[in-house]
């Protein structure tokens, strides 16, 4: 009679561990991925640029545009989480650098 067969239990290698992608894939898969974060980090610099500008020519205080940052920052946290799922642990945390150094930026840049 064989217990392990009895006992409902599994062989070893049906729950292993899953294993990171390799660096040279994280690497491909940020740099697909790059023009996508240049186009929504650049909408986002775009309208804080737009913003300061008016506000220069109004003769106003200029004012951050939160909702834009807000909208392009989740956007790039939602494309590092989508990297983190996929196991792209490399571009996942790139990523994720990338998006505070672009909010950084962005939010100190108005003043």
């Amino acid at each position: 009679m064989d217990l392990d067969r009895d006992m409902g239990t599994r062989p070893a290698e049906l729950g292993r561990r899953r294993e990171p992608r390799t660096g040279t894939s994280n690497l491909l898969v940020f740099l697909g991925l790059l023009p996508l974060d240049i186009l929504v980090g650049g909408g986002a610099w775009l309208a804080v640029g737009m913003q300061g500008w008016a506000a220069a020519h109004n003769g106003e205080d200029p004012v951050l545009p939160m909702a834009e940052l807000l909208w392009s920052g989740g956007v790039l946290a939602a494309i590092g989480l989508a990297l983190c799922w996929g196991r792209f642990w490399a571009a996942a945390v790139a990523q994720f650098g990338l998006t505070v150094v672009v909010m950084a930026v962005l939010s100190s840049s108005s003043g």
